[in-house]
This record gives C-alpha cells, sequence and structure tokens, in this order.
C-alpha cells in the first residue's frame, strides 16, 4: 500500500499530458465529482477499517530557538495523502485526465494539529487556502504548510557547546485509531527545500508514525539542533579567559610601583562590566544553569579575592617585624620534599619575627601559584565541563582529584556524590 502511495506522489511530480483535455472535460468532471460530494462527512466505505493517512514533512527553515521560553520556530509544510474513494473517475470519459487540482475548502480533508504548540491550537494550514490535487484512483495529495511554534523542553548546561533536541508531536484530531491511521511516509525529514541557519545546524531528523495505548496516532518529528558556537566562544570564552589570566599577572608587578591595587580594582571593574554586557548573550535558565555562567561568576568572586590578596601583601610587605598569626605559622612551616619553604625555627616561631618583605615576597609566590591553578582549572573546565559532564557515586575517595582508567578526571565532592570530567 505505502509503495504504491510513493509511485502516487512521483506520478504527480511528473504528470503526463493527456490527449483531448479541454475545459470543457474538466468543468465536466468537476461537476460530476462534487454534485453529490459532502465535505462534511469522512470518506470511509467501510466504517471497520480506519482511513490511512500518509504523512511526511518538508522543513523549510529556523526562524528561531528561543532556550529560556522553550520555543522552536520554524517554517515548514505537510504532505497528507489519503484515498477518498468518492474522487476516483475513469480518465477515459474525460478527455484522458488523470488528476484534477481544486480548493481545499472543496473537498473533506483530515485536519492534522500540532499538540505540543506556543500559540493559536489550530490545524496546520488552517488559515490559508492550499490546492489539493487529487488522482483519478482517488489518491488526494495535500500540502499544508505553515510558520510552527512548538514547546521543546531544553539543557544549556552546556552553552554554547549544546545540542538542543525537539519533538513535534502531530495529531488527527477528533479520531482514534478505529477513524484515523497515521502512517510516516518517510523515516526522515525531506530538506529539499531548506534554508539553511546561521546560528543552527540540523544533525537528526527522524519522523515516525506511533501508536498509543490511549487508542490513537501520532506522527512525530524528532529534531536535534547544535549551536553554531564560534561567535559566542569569540565574543564571550576568549575574553573571560583573557579577564581571568589578569588575576595571578597582579602578583608580578612590583609593590613599590604603587599600581597593585588599582591595577586588581581596574580587573576586577572591567570583567564586572564585561559580565553585564554578555549577560544578554547568556540564556537565563535556573535549571540547569548555563556552566559557562557559573564560570564566569566564579571568575567574579576570584577578582574580588584578588583584591583582598594585594592588600594583604601590600600591608605585610611595609611592616619591618612581621609577627605570624596561626594561619601564616602553618604556611611558613610547610615542608616540601627537598627544602622549607621559608627557612624558619617553627619550634620557637611564636616568639620570632619575620621581615616583612620576605614574607610578602612568599605570599606573592604562594597566591600567583594558586591563581594560576584556577585560571587553568577555569579554562579547561570551559572546553571540556561544556562537552559531557556527570555526577556519580564515587569508587574511591582517597584523592580528591585523580585519573581514572579511561583517562577521566574525577573530583569528588564527598562521599557520595563526584563529578566526572570527559
Amino acid at each position: 500500500m505505502i509503495c504504491f502511495i510513493f509511485c502516487f506522489v512521483a506520478f504527480l511530480q511528473f504528470p503526463l499530458p493527456g490527449l483531448g483535455q479541454t475545459l470543457e472535460n474538466v468543468t465536466k468532471l468537476y461537476d460530476d465529482l462534487f454534485s453529490s460530494y459532502r465535505r462534511n462527512i469522512i470518506p470511509l466505505n467501510n466504517r471497520s477499517q480506519p482511513i490511512e493517512v500518509s504523512l511526511a514533512f518538508f522543513l523549510l527553515s529556523i526562524n528561531s530557538f528561543r532556550e529560556v521560553e522553550e520555543t522552536l520556530v520554524l517554517t515548514g509544510g505537510l504532505s497528507v495523502i489519503w484515498k477518498d474513494t468518492s474522487l476516483s473517475w475513469n480518465p477515459v470519459d474525460y478527455g484522458n485526465i488523470q488528476s484534477l487540482d481544486v480548493d481545499s475548502t472543496d473537498i473533506w480533508i483530515p485536519w492534522i494539529y500540532l499538540v505540543n504548540n506556543a500559540k493559536e491550537f489550530e490545524p496546520v494550514g488552517f488559515d490559508s487556502a492550499f490546492r489539493v490535487y487529487i488522482n483519478s484512483s482517488g489518491f488526494v495529495h495535500y500540502s499544508p504548510g505553515s510558520i510552527l511554534e512548538a514547546k521543546c523542553q531544553t539543557d544549556i548546561s552546556k552553552f554554547p557547546l549544546d545540542t538542543q533536541p525537539c519533538l513535534l508531536d502531530f495529531l488527527a484530531w477528533g479520531g482514534g485509531a478505529t477513524t484515523y491511521k497515521l502512517i510516516s511516509s518517510f523515516n526522515e525529514v525531506n530538506l529539499d527545500y531548506y534554508t539553511k541557519d546561521s546560528n543552527w545546524e540540523v544533525v537528526t531528523r527522524d519522523t515516525y508514525s506511533k501508536l498509543e495505548p490511549e487508542g490513537y496516532y501520532r506522527f512525530r518529528m524528532s529534531l536535534s539542533l547544535k549551536r553554531k558556537p564560534m561567535y559566542y566562544i569569540v565574543m564571550i570564552v576568549l575574553p573571560t579567559m583573557l579577564l581571568s589570566l589578569l588575576n595571578p599577572l597582579v602578583f608580578l608587578l612590583p609593590v613599590e610601583s604603587g599600581e597593585r591595587i588599582s591595577l586588581a580594582m581596574t580587573v576586577l571593574l572591567s570583567y564586572a562590566i564585561f559580565l553585564t554586557l554578555v549577560s544578554a548573550s547568556i540564556p537565563a535558565s535556573s535549571n540547569p544553569m548555563c556552566f559557562l555562567l557559573i564560570v564566569m561568576i566564579i571568575i567574579m568572586l576570584i577578582s574580588g579575592l584578588t583584591v583582598v590578596a594585594v592588600i594583604i601583601t601590600t600591608k605585610v610587605y611595609y611592616q619591618e617585624e612581621y609577627f605570624p598569626g596561626k594561619i601564616m605559622k602553618f604556611f611558613l612551616c610547610r615542608k616540601t620534599r627537598n627544602q622549607d619553604v621559608i627557612p624558619l625555627d617553627c619550634e620557637k616561631i611564636e616568639h620570632q619575627s619575620l621581615n616583612g618583605k620576605n614574607v610578602s615576597n612568599f605570599l606573592d609566590r604562594f597566591f600567583f601559584n594558586f591563581f594560576i591553578f584556577d585560571y587553568c582549572h577555569n579554562s579547561c573546565g570551559i572546553f571540556s565541563v561544556c562537552k559531557y559532564v556527570k555526577i556519580r557515586k564515587p569508587i574511591r575517595v582517597t584523592k580528591k582529584i585523580f585519573l581514572s582508567s579511561n583517562y577521566e578526571i574525577i573530583i569528588v565532592l564527598s562521599r557520595n556524590y563526584e563529578i566526572i570530567i570527559a
């Protein structure tokens, strides 16, 4: 049956000219077909069998994808084919006319609705008059088109390296499986007339029909749209990495220059202004939250901590005698594998004073290494975590960060959860 429908579609694309066809033949055929035709009655000769409606979708363009509103706007059309035995004729009796095109308001049409519609709930093509092609065997070909707005569940956690799936669900409203049987003519969406979008790339485009347990057929179109990230990488990601790199470089500036605090404050204010400007380009959603936005907020906090660290090191630098507190004692007495960080008698540290410049130099090295590590961590996270992130229960908790056998970076948060970065 489906093979015959496909042959019929091909036949409509390349019609053979008839012999002796005149306006009189067409008028006579039209009068004979519609003299007693009732467009309000479903053309079912056998009421025990549902009418078979073959569907295919033609995607014309992707207009927009609004992540916050979870709405996909596209332009497309349906190819609807069914058989109406009351609209069949013998071509010999009408000058060998093989097909006839009429207005869609003249015949019965199965109204196909987009179930997850985001605007007016109307049949596809309801607001426009499309022509209908009728074959002499009674097969009817109807191709309505419209601008569709569908609700799609979005996940922007991996923005701008994200792929958004969207399922368009079509239904013949007003009849169950005993009245309509929806059949998918093809296994994928037709892109013959598709105009490529500058922001999104179509990755998958499957179509299929399904009989629901509730007793009705659905025609579904599954789309996967991959974002083209080059604009966001150049305008957001790279400037974010550059501003983040300026934080540790503050500690390479000599204290005597007197520009440390002003440079740290300039970096903080510059990043705050940059974050304000780019916030409009980043989708705002709380579930799930964009990982890139989380990294940018962390960098903002690190910039604030950099200002505090610069103030501390500058204050210590100008103290001739510095008596370390408990926290500073811990760092000054901490040993590496080869030597002490600063030669110091840790047993007598309570009664020992240090030169402020030496302590300030030690703090500069410590803060520089800490913020460099943070910069590398954030930079790797922007590209690695956007590619693949998942949370699972830990296998082992002996180390906070380690490599697994399949080259995954595993960061243990607690004894119950860990983050895996592929």
